[in-house]
């Protein structure tokens, strides 16, 4: 059942008012504050994404070159050299 003239006229004179007393709530209800406010809560999460992205990809490459694989372990490095010449010949 559609409204009449009468409250088609009600309702448009409560929507002008609302815009003119209320301009953040009527944006809020018509959708146009919400799409832009959805759009930098994207951005937002895609930033925190990139940023978690490369920690880890830092934190990978510093476990590499710190913790790299040696032949002795616990042996300085040019003791590791030395004993690996020695064993294979």
């Amino acid at each position: 059942m559609g409204l009449s003239r009468e409250e088609r006229r009600a309702l448009e004179d409560l929507e002008k008012r609302l815009a003119l007393d209320e301009p953040e709530l009527d944006a809020l209800l018509s959708g146009s504050c919400g799409s832009s406010l959805r759009r930098r809560s994207a951005v937002h999460v895609w930033l925190m994404l990139m940023l978690l992205t490369c920690a880890i990809f830092m934190m990978g490459i510093v476990l590499l070159l710190t913790t790299g694989e040696r032949e002795c372990p616990g042996v300085p490095f040019s003791s590791c050299e030395g004993a690996g010449a020695r064993q294979e010949g």
